[in-house]
């Protein structure tokens, strides 16, 4: 009899821990936007893991769509602290005085969340509830200080002193012979410069271009099936100017090497190319590429 009791006893405990919520299950609601289902998986899972950061965040969005505003609030200041990045709390505590219709308060929480570091203009600009505050004054100077956080290169002056070598060309000598093609685009909000060429020859060659906000210097790391390069510098009386070392794959060789672009006043970029044999003592010409914008391209 004593043992058929522990026995039962055993099957209502497994019976409990089998029902309880799991996480998967609340991500699950919370993706699905059953808030009534979400808030009572996460408050099984509060209990679980009282030091959750992540758990008291999701509990307080879900209490905020079912109309639990104070509760919502209380649960974020509890989270505070935790997994959850202090800025995201402050989006959400926005939202809450959003529902709540006060304009100001959410105001104030939005800009403390640019102020944390909120990186993802998106998430603000597409948001039903927080959409409502673009009317405000002020909203367009924090969503600068979001597009700041997001991409800061894109805030940098020294960013575009490359720019005039963006575009589609078509390259010659100073004799007028075709050289090759040459394609310079902006990319990773513009942050990187990427080059890709193809030359007469056809041979290719790419380079990455990029100001290193660390060393105060613009940097080009170029590599083709000859040579690999890198170079670094910055602006010389209106030409960029850069100067490190090539090697060359066949020979080994390992040698001074500079290059110069310097926009001409008829839209035309010259690239010149130098080499050192005597580390820097004197340069010899490898390369004078004069680059013309192919039809249609404006840069």
């Amino acid at each position: 009899m004593v043992r058929k009791s522990c026995l039962l006893l055993a099957g209502i405990a497994w019976a409990s821990i089998s029902v309880a919520v799991t996480p998967e299950e609340a991500n699950d609601y919370y993706a699905a936007q059953h808030w009534e289902s979400a808030e009572k998986a996460y408050r099984e899972l509060v209990e679980q893991a009282p030091s959750d950061a992540r758990y008291k965040y999701r509990l307080a969005v879900t209490l905020r769509h079912v109309g639990q505003l104070e509760e919502a609030a209380d649960w974020l200041d509890k989270a505070e602290g935790g997994a959850v990045p202090a800025a995201y709390l402050d989006v959400e505590r926005a939202r809450i005085r959003v529902t709540e219709g006060d304009d100001e308060a959410a105001m104030k929480s939005l800009n403390a969340a640019a102020d944390a570091g909120f990186p993802a203009t998106s998430v603000i600009e597409d948001d039903e509830v927080l959409v409502s505050l673009s009317d405000n004054e002020g909203y367009d100077e924090i969503m600068e200080k979001v597009e700041r956080n997001r991409v800061p290169c894109k805030f940098v002056p020294e960013m575009s002193q490359f720019d005039f070598w963006l575009g589609s060309w078509r390259v010659q000598d100073a004799a007028g012979v075709f050289q090759g093609n040459n394609r310079i685009e902006k990319t990773q909000e513009g942050c990187l410069i990427m080059e890709h060429w193809m030359g007469a020859g056809g041979t290719p060659g790419t380079s990455m271009n990029f100001y290193d906000m660390h060393a105060r210097e613009w940097v080009q790391v170029w590599v083709s099936p000859a040579i690999q390069l890198e170079i670094r510098g910055g602006i010389v009386d209106g030409s960029m100017v850069l100067v490190g070392n090539v090697y060359f794959y066949q020979s080994g060789d390992y040698q001074p090497f500079k290059g110069t672009w310097t926009p001409l006043e008829d839209g035309v970029v010259r690239q010149h190319f130098e080499q050192s044999s005597d580390g820097g003592e004197t340069w010899a010409t490898v390369f004078d590429g004069y680059y013309h914008r192919e039809t249609g391209d404006k840069g």
